[in-house]
């Protein structure tokens, strides 16, 4: 609602201008006002909400927790999201929209089987570059991936979980598909080999992220990576 406080000052502010655009632009300067802080409020609790989950899971993160890290109370949380699940599955949907958008950018099969490594090799080496890349960027966000990985099917959040995490499995599984038409050894491989190939990404992240193995996500990372599974697939 404008207050009429608000409506005098821009009013006064607005003299002289033209009377038929007066008052549209009182409301507009009013409106765009509200949204801008709306939505500060909103990304400040998105933000202190990664951080959280981040640090020590969905379970282990309540919604006191989440209140007071971004300076609000209760209602205003649940006006914005309706509950601790709103929340999570806000931070879910906007960090998985932008890896599943990024993996199904990269994992674009063009077969050339006469040339080792503008075949499967350049595709897997693509994909393990977005996967480093969003890890690298996306920090916290993918501690919550790993997080998710072992989400138990009794979760109170795993439907929130399994609409976004597992689409990047069903990307994963096409790509293979695409490849097993030029390879036939690896027809009715998609699943195991999605599942595998990014079992073996998450393992080399996970191991960055502990910092415990001194491991870099660079190039040379990538190439043994891919080389490696790449001797699976064709053993």
């Amino acid at each position: 609602m404008v207050s009429g406080i608000t409506i005098h000052y821009l009013r006064e502010k607005l003299k002289g201008q033209d009377p038929t655009i007066r008052i549209d632009t009182i409301y507009r300067s009013v409106y765009n006002r509200g949204m801008d802080e709306k939505s500060g409020v909103k990304q400040a609790i998105l933000d202190n909400a990664l951080q959280l989950f981040s640090a020590k899971g969905y379970e282990g993160v309540s919604v006191n927790e989440l209140t007071e890290a971004a300076g609000i109370t209760k209602p205003t949380l649940y006006y914005y999201f309706g509950s601790k699940e709103g929340v999570f599955e806000a931070v879910c949907q906007s960090h998985y929209t932008l890896l599943n958008a990024l993996i199904t950018e990269n994992a674009v099969y063009n077969p050339n089987p006469k040339s080792y490594f503008e075949d499967i090799f350049l595709t897997l080496t693509r994909v393990t570059a977005a996967y480093f890349s969003f890890a690298k960027e996306n920090e916290l966000f993918y501690r919550i991936v790993l997080a998710n990985l072992s989400m138990p099917f009794s979760s109170g959040v795993f439907n929130i979980v399994k609409k976004y995490h597992f689409t990047q499995y069903d990307i994963i599984e096409s790509m293979f598909r695409g490849m097993a038409k030029a390879h036939g050894n690896l027809r009715g491989k998609g699943k195991t080999l999605s599942w595998s190939f990014i079992g073996t990404v998450n393992a080399y992240i996970s191991l960055y992220l502990s910092g415990g193995a001194e491991q870099e996500l660079h190039k040379k990372n990538i190439k043994e990576l891919v080389h490696q599974f790449m001797h699976g697939i064709y053993a």
